[in-house]
């Protein structure tokens, strides 16, 4: 069993450790997500996904918005909040910034 440097995102601290297959999991007993890890990096989206209803909207960001507080920053939700009215149709899309705005892709699910 090989460390692994850093801590699981449950708050267990430094539990994490190398598993059969290359697997990144907590070793805490009391860990309630144990392959979290593992499961955040099985996740290849890297752009934003918005889900619009009729109760408004709302985002999930890309991981590496966490790196340097860039999701403090994240133009996305004021974007959106001062349109109009709702940019696209009702809808889980994929959203990609583009030097004027942004690009909406239908997403059909968390990849």
């Amino acid at each position: 069993m090989s460390e692994v440097a850093g801590f699981c995102p449950m708050g267990c601290g430094r539990t994490l450790f190398l598993a059969e297959g290359g697997h990144v999991t907590c070793s805490s007993l009391r860990c309630p997500r144990p392959t979290v890890v593992d499961e955040l990096l099985d996740d290849r989206e890297s752009e934003h996904l918005v889900l619009f209803d009729a109760a408004g909207f709302t985002i999930r960001h890309p991981l590496h918005e966490r790196l340097g507080d860039a999701l403090m920053i994240c133009p996305l939700h004021s974007d959106i909040q001062g349109s109009s009215g709702p940019p696209v149709a009702p809808g889980r899309y994929r959203a990609v910034r583009v030097a004027d705005g942004w690009v909406w892709q239908i997403s059909r699910g968390v990849s």
